[in-house]
């Protein structure tokens, strides 16, 4: 990393990318770029603090952290799959994430202990709830210490044009100050003037979700188990040490504690509320009173968050769901989340951010050393990032379409976490091969959609028919318990569905991935498994034995 040179950007300069919009995704986006020699400039925008973000994990998150980490040569971005390797002080204001808890819920009545399923996270992941403030601070400075450049006391984008001749793109700073740079990555949000001049976001979102949403963080929820006791779920670990999702009848609040372990600074929670706008048009419009309506008809979310009190303004859409319809023009590219705006659910922001990070690196790369930017050469990974919002958009459709009922969200959420878990060793499957012969194609495949490295086979069309069961259910031409014995009887005949946990029981709701089902599944690989999942699940990702360093 950079010995501390000077990291304030120069009016003089001409630089190869300037990025505007300084998050998550669009700093680690700089911090790479600048490792691979080229000039960056990273600017703020106001938008940058006030837009919601991802705030979650899972293990396939992780891989394509690790999967960055090793293809661009920076171990610091490692760190943000694997935790224990991050700054204390970003540690300390995030939260340990090790579930994934479903709780369904009626109006009008106690939540059934039978209607909750729960995956726990394997020992050897560490996956975390990010407190966006600080991690997204802790992205910068990785950026910066790559060699990023930024103004002076980062003040904050005032205006973007083209540079005379049409030759890259100029940015003035709320100083007055003007940086110039050969192409421009635009990751403001649908704030960007980018945005606005070509007509604002699409009128409708080209997505299949609807939702109202409505997130702030608080201080004074009450840990679930604190309210219901945790006797009431015998195989359930505690719920607030992990993401809880609590599902009703077209919607859910996800609750993230950032205040779930020992070394934790304050006491603070998020919550983000995402309801079908139609079905909920009588709630009250102000978000509080909203809020207040909507957990008024669940008793037990009602107490847990009756000394609840919201420290953040609330950020929230009648309407959350945005998308542009052209994301590359000429030197600019409308980046992550000013290219669309969707739920956070399943953790699919921050994953996506990493996807992009990967895709969108070596192009900018290599229009840098060709001095090639013309619209054509971003054509593939525009088109890359248009599947990753399609798929995304698949997921949260279908989630919202299982919550129902409960027996069919019990046999979405195995498709989703069947998904998830063969993703994670799929990547780590290919990233190994890469990193033994230096072919990093097998992760590049853009051209295939959404699935940027082989899958199992079949996994893909389990995936297309769960999404098409679903919209049958949504039409009205299938009912939700025919659904889910459709998914449940796929379950049971697929191939690739490891014994580690019961994919296909629809009683077996609490997962626990203990040394005798990881043993299970090793020798399953052995024997009746697909030759596939030979390199997949391998004795080092079923026992919890740490690999042999890879030199």
């Amino acid at each position: 990393m950079d010995d501390g040179r000077q990291q304030f950007a120069d009016p003089e300069e001409k630089y190869d990318v300037a990025l505007v919009g300084a998050h998550l995704a669009s700093n680690l986006l700089a911090a790479v770029l600048a490792r691979h020699g080229l000039r960056v400039l990273l600017v703020d925008s106001e938008a940058d603090g006030a837009v919601p973000a991802g705030e979650t994990t899972v293990p396939y998150t992780a891989e394509v952290f690790f999967t960055l980490a090793r293809r661009f040569d920076m171990p610091e971005l490692a760190a943000f799959g694997l935790t224990c390797d991050l700054p204390d002080r970003v540690r300390r204001t995030s939260g340990v994430k090790r579930s994934l808890s479903f709780l369904y819920h009626r109006a009008g009545r106690a939540q059934n202990p039978e209607h909750s399923v729960q995956f726990n996270v394997p020992g050897e992941h560490s996956e975390w709830h990010m407190f966006r403030p600080d991690v997204d601070a802790y992205a910068h400075e990785v950026a910066r210490a790559y060699g990023a450049k930024v103004p002076r006391h980062r003040r904050v984008m005032s205006r973007m044009a083209p540079l005379p001749g049409g030759d890259g793109v100029s940015v003035t700073t709320a100083d007055g100050a003007s940086y110039r740079a050969r192409y421009l990555v635009d990751s403001i949000g649908m704030d960007s003037p980018i945005i606005a001049k070509l007509g604002g976001p699409d009128p409708v979102a080209r997505l299949r979700t609807r939702s109202r949403v409505m997130t702030a963080h608080f201080s004074g929820v009450q840990q679930f188990e604190d309210r219901v006791p945790l006797s009431d779920y015998p195989k359930a670990a505690p719920w607030s040490q992990g993401t809880i999702s609590h599902l009703f009848d077209g919607g859910w609040i996800q609750v993230v504690h950032f205040d779930n372990h020992a070394e934790a600074g304050t006491a603070r929670a998020s919550v983000t509320v995402s309801v079908d706008p139609d079905a909920f048009s009588d709630l009250p419009k102000d978000p509080e009173a909203g809020f207040r309506a909507l957990i008024d008809r669940f008793p037990q979310l009602r107490e847990t968050f009756s000394g609840a009190v919201a420290t953040t303004p609330w950020t929230e859409d009648i309407l959350w769901q945005r998308t542009v319809a052209e994301t590359v023009g000429n030197r600019h590219f409308l980046f992550e989340r000013s290219a669309s705006r969707n739920d956070f659910f399943l953790s699919r922001d921050v994953t996506m951010a990493g996807e992009m990070v990967y895709a969108l690196a070596p192009v900018l790369v290599e229009a840098a050393r060709t001095d090639d930017w013309s619209p054509q050469r971003f054509a593939q990974v525009a088109a890359f990032q248009s599947e990753l919002i399609a798929f995304n958009d698949r997921i949260i459709a279908a989630a919202r379409v299982a919550t129902r009922d409960f027996r069919l969200w019990n046999a979405f959420s195995r498709v989703w976490l069947l998904w998830s878990m063969l993703g994670a060793l799929s990547l780590k499957s290919n990233r190994n091969h890469a990193l033994g012969d230096g072919d990093w194609s097998r992760t590049e495949r853009r051209h295939d959609g959404a699935f940027w490295f082989a899958l199992p086979g079949g996994l893909p069309e389990l995936l297309e028919q769960t999404f098409a069961w679903t919209e049958e259910v949504r039409e009205g031409r299938l009912t939700t318990g025919a659904a889910a014995d459709r998914i449940w009887k796929a379950l049971e005949e697929a191939p690739f569905t490891p014994p580690l946990y019961g994919f296909a029981d629809p009683d077996d709701r609490f997962y626990h991935f203990t040394l005798s089902k990881r043993l299970k599944a090793l020798a399953w690989t052995k024997t009746i498994a697909p030759a596939e999942f030979r390199t997949m699940l391998t004795k080092e990702n079923l026992t919890n034995v740490p690999p042999p360093a890879v030199h």
